[in-house]
């Protein structure tokens, strides 16, 4: 057991390590060289409108969900509200076009999968972000206020940098908006740090995830797949749990799905790749860096509850 158990750590490690880093090095280039200013822009300041361009980003950013955590916890940092940033957190491992073309070729004989899978993460997503908009306050939901420096235990090492007045600017990124004045080493120089200390801060959420998920893989038998049968709503959220706790790459998921495709319809297939895409273990235990427990538990919850509304009328088109 011991042995299957380090093989399920050192696989799921090495599958997810990659793009964790993509994403802290993507979180990193974003709080140093984009401005405030410049991130108002990038998403329309509507409730709506901002929330819709969030819940199509996913097109722009091939980040999984392993990665998406530290970006978007970066753009809060910059000023993006809570809503926008949870519907980008929600659709971008799912409408991510790695994970489209994974998809499609995991299908390849059922395609609209593929479709409906992006679909799914869009409607889902942009629905959570209206709901976070209309009923949830920002500084009730993150662990710490934006301003403080410790927003994030893993961001802020730059600010303890010595500022040079020689210089016109210094290497720390609180000076304010555009971090104005800095010169490119400095700049580089910043990316690096805050990238060495966002790794860590989050990697070890990382792996409390790996090693929960891996004692899952190790002792629970997917022959018990088998038993799993009947009618909606069992299947549906049966997949949905599994991939919670299989805490399986969205960029990989689809090939694990399509060989449970003889056991479950589209519906249960779509709540494994949506949900389990959007939430998982990992990035659970990730997301704790960022906000309250009590917010993460209802956030859970509601990605599983449209999820299996969302794929059992799917169920009820396609056969």
């Amino acid at each position: 057991m011991l042995s299957i158990f380090s093989t399920y750590v050192t696989a799921i490690f090495l599958e997810g390590i990659f793009f964790l880093t993509i994403g802290v090095i993507i979180s990193s280039v974003i709080d140093v060289f984009l401005s405030d200013d410049a991130m108002s822009k990038i998403v329309p300041a509507g409730r709506v409108t901002g929330i819709a361009v969030s819940s199509l980003t996913g097109l722009l950013f091939p980040v999984c969900e392993c990665g998406i955590v530290p970006v978007v916890g970066g753009l809060i940092k910059k000023g993006l509200p809570v809503s926008h940033a949870v519907t980008m957190l929600l659709s971008i491992p799912v409408v991510n076009l790695v994970t489209f073309t994974s998809t499609y070729y995991a299908f390849l004989g059922a395609p609209e999968i593929a479709f409906l899978r992006m679909g799914g993460g869009v409607v889902v997503s942009f629905v959570i972000g209206l709901t976070v908009s209309e009923f949830i306050d920002d500084d009730t939901v993150l662990r710490n206020s934006p301003k403080e420096k410790d927003f994030f235990p893993f961001i802020g090492a730059e600010d303890d940098l010595p500022c040079d007045s020689s210089v016109n600017g210094c290497s720390c990124h609180h000076h304010g908006s555009g971090n104005t004045g800095r010169t490119a080493a400095d700049k580089v120089k910043g990316v690096f740090i805050h990238a060495v200390e966002e790794f860590f801060g989050t990697g070890r959420y990382f792996i409390i995830g790996i090693l929960i998920t891996a004692a899952f893989q190790t002792f629970i038998p997917r022959n018990s797949l088998e038993s799993i049968s009947g009618v909606f709503p069992l299947p549906e959220f049966f997949m949905t749990g599994y991939a919670y706790v299989l805490s399986i790459c969205s960029q990989v998921d689809a090939f694990v799905a399509r060989s449970m495709s003889s056991y479950f319809g589209p519906g249960p297939l779509l709540c494994f790749m949506i949900s389990g895409a959007m939430i998982d273990i990992k990035t659970t235990m990730m997301l704790r860096v960022i906000f309250r427990k009590r917010f993460i538990i209802i956030l859970t919850a509601v990605i599983f509850i449209l999820t299996v509304m969302f794929s059992a009328v799917v169920g009820l088109v396609v056969r």
